[in-house]
């Protein structure tokens, strides 16, 4: 027997039992078992895991895995669709996904001196990913003239608005507000890139939540002064989400660039038109608003106005500054007014434009006396209404429904539903409330 061979003495004994001719056929398989139990972790690779079919939303990085034994060392190759792909780790994470990534297959090989092992293929899907929507001055494709505000707008939308129960999206910033993983690029048409003082919003949440319901929305903007500054030509904006980086616990890390604006800037004309006088009071009312000055803002629709009554883009905007004020009742009238000219100058029209519509009827409910209703409860009268909160309200009585006089302004009030406990005094009494 050779020297590194050992058989325990419990097999010794039993092999000594046996015949002579048996013991020569024993020994031998006790030698062949002992020296295949030494080289238990030496032959061909054997897949011990596979890569399996994964699914990431456009923008996210995807991850495949894989394991193996066999003899050492191993060596491992990944594929895409055939291809070879760099790296020698039994996982590799892809690039942030495109689209045109939906569909592709990767597989991995392990080999060593005794042979090579090869995994199925498993298949990345690719789902929609997070809207990055970019615009200026309200525009995809704006023109600037120089001297004017330049608002630079970035929502981002779920993948899945309008979708019920759609799971949140975190994002988060590296450092800092949350807007910090946007990213603006502004290049001229020979795709240089320009350096342009853009001021952000003073916003500071550190992470925002994307809903099916809500996205979010982050402004940056140019003077009037920087405008005019800005070189004459054809440029193309683009925003970009950047969060690989990201560290917090839950934030959604990926990459993924909005669709550029295009913005052309020139020189301002020397007589406007209407839709460019239009367009410039409505701007420079934005810029104003931003500013929090909106004595400015309403001095420019006013402006507006004055040079063209009729406007019914400069009526809608007045209609919101109007009811930001709390002006209810004037906010009522320019939304008639506005829809009034929309009658007017688009008489073919099917139906005048939703807003309006919509603005009509809340600002109607709000404008509306509210309606009185009442109990008798243990020879006491309880009047309720609804109410709109920020609103005054008076209650008012009456004995012949012509001279009334204030009964109270102190009521009970609970979500908006106000109430009022009233003592009969008199065989006949009216009650009604006024704002």
């Amino acid at each position: 027997m050779p020297e590194n061979t050992s058989v325990s003495s419990t097999s010794r004994d039993q092999l000594i039992q046996l015949p002579r001719c048996q013991r020569t056929v024993a020994w031998l398989a006790v030698v062949v078992m002992a020296q295949v139990a030494a080289r238990a972790g030496e032959g061909p690779p054997i897949l011990t895991v596979e890569p399996v079919n994964t699914t990431v939303r456009r923008g996210e990085m995807a991850t495949f895995s894989a394991q193996a034994v066999g003899s050492t060392p191993l060596t491992i190759n990944w594929y895409r669709n055939g291809l070879a792909l760099a790296g020698s780790s039994t996982s590799i994470v892809t690039a942030p996904v495109r689209s045109a990534d939906d569909g592709a297959l990767f597989s991995v090989t392990f080999s060593n001196t005794f042979g090579i092992a090869g995994s199925s293929n498993a298949m990345l899907r690719v789902e929609p990913g997070i809207v990055v929507a970019a615009s200026v001055n309200h525009s995809v494709n704006a023109v600037l003239y120089r001297g004017w505000p330049l608002v630079l707008e970035v929502a981002l939308l779920h993948p899945e608005s309008f979708v019920s129960n759609a799971v949140p999206i975190l994002i988060s910033g590296t450092n800092g507000p949350w807007f910090n993983a946007l990213q603006i690029d502004a290049r001229d048409a020979n795709d240089q890139p320009q350096t342009w003082p853009f001021h952000p919003a003073p916003i500071t949440n550190e992470v925002v939540p994307l809903t099916s319901e809500a996205g979010s929305r982050m402004l940056w903007w140019l003077t009037p002064q920087e405008s005019a500054q800005l070189p004459l030509g054809t440029f193309a904006i683009t925003a970009t989400l950047n969060t690989t980086n990201v560290t917090r616990p839950g934030a959604w890390k990926g990459l993924l660039a909005g669709v550029p604006v295009s913005l052309s800037i020139t020189n301002e004309p020397a007589i406007l038109d209407a839709a460019q006088t239009e367009q410039k009071g409505r701007l420079f009312a934005d810029y104003a608003l931003l500013q929090g000055d909106r004595d400015q803002a309403q001095r420019e629709i006013d402006a507006l106005l004055a040079a063209y009554p009729t406007n019914i883009g400069g009526l809608t905007y007045e209609v919101y500054l109007k009811e930001a004020a709390g002006l209810f009742d004037d906010a009522f009238r320019s939304v008639e007014k506005a829809l009034d000219q929309v009658s007017l100058q688009s008489p073919d029209a099917p139906e005048p434009p939703s807003e309006l519509l919509l603005k009509e009827a809340e600002l109607e409910q709000i404008v509306a006396p509210p309606t009185l209703e009442h109990a008798l409860i243990n020879e006491h009268v309880v009047l309720n209404w609804s109410g709109y909160p920020g609103l005054n309200y008076r209650l008012e009585t009456s004995s012949d429904l012509s001279a009334w006089s204030l009964l109270t302004t102190n009521f009970t009030t609970v979500s908006n539903r106000y109430s009022f406990t009233v003592d009969l005094t008199r065989a006949r009494q009216f009650f009604r409330v006024a704002r």
